[in-house]
């Protein structure tokens, strides 16, 4: 079962949010950005996760009392969070995992690799031979795309192993732009 991720890429105005995020992240938001309540609600949203993630990216801190909470409003509040996929195991029942949370657990994986400016789960296949994984990533510029790309693979077949108890079939991998720094 494919399960494609295309979908929440528009805001209720029409605005990629990629495209609306990035403009905001290079200081040049265009006029309807500037002024659309769609956009600037999504901007404000992921204003504290940007600041977070840019904060320990640069130190060690602490992350603020009620980050969690936060994020864990949004994942709830956003209806592709309902979407969910089985976690294998021995045990009596069924566990499951909302398909946001199981790519934001392989997007942090993405991350960690050294190289890496930033990544997206882009899609999520449930196989007969494991899951399938579809990542765009940015990577910063001076990268050897190929030893990034080994990394990547082994990483989040690791995660996926070790956190979602699932085999990674395939893990697919965009690079979509560079960025400068790292």
């Amino acid at each position: 079962m494919a399960i494609e991720d295309t979908d929440h890429e528009r805001l209720p105005c029409g605005s990629d949010i990629d495209a609306v995020l990035e403009h905001e992240r290079d200081g040049a938001p265009t006029d309807h950005e500037l002024h659309c309540p769609h956009c600037r609600a999504a901007v404000e949203e992921h204003s504290v996760l940007h600041a977070a993630r840019t904060e320990l990216a640069t130190e060690r801190v602490v992350a603020p009392p009620h980050l969690l909470d936060d994020v864990m409003r949004l994942v709830r509040a956003d209806p592709r969070s309902r979407r969910v996929l089985p976690v294998p195991g021995e045990e009596e029942g069924v566990t499951r995992v909302r398909r946001s949370a199981a790519a934001a657990v392989l997007r942090t994986a993405a991350e960690d690799v050294p190289g890496v400016a930033d990544a997206r789960v882009t899609e999520l296949t449930e196989g007969d031979d494991g899951i399938e994984v579809a990542l765009r990533v940015r990577l910063y510029t001076g990268t050897p795309v190929p030893r990034v790309d080994t990394a990547l693979r082994t990483r989040v077949a690791e995660v996926a192993r070790d956190q979602l108890g699932w085999s990674a079939a395939r893990v697919d991998i965009s690079v979509i732009d560079l960025e400068n720094g790292g």
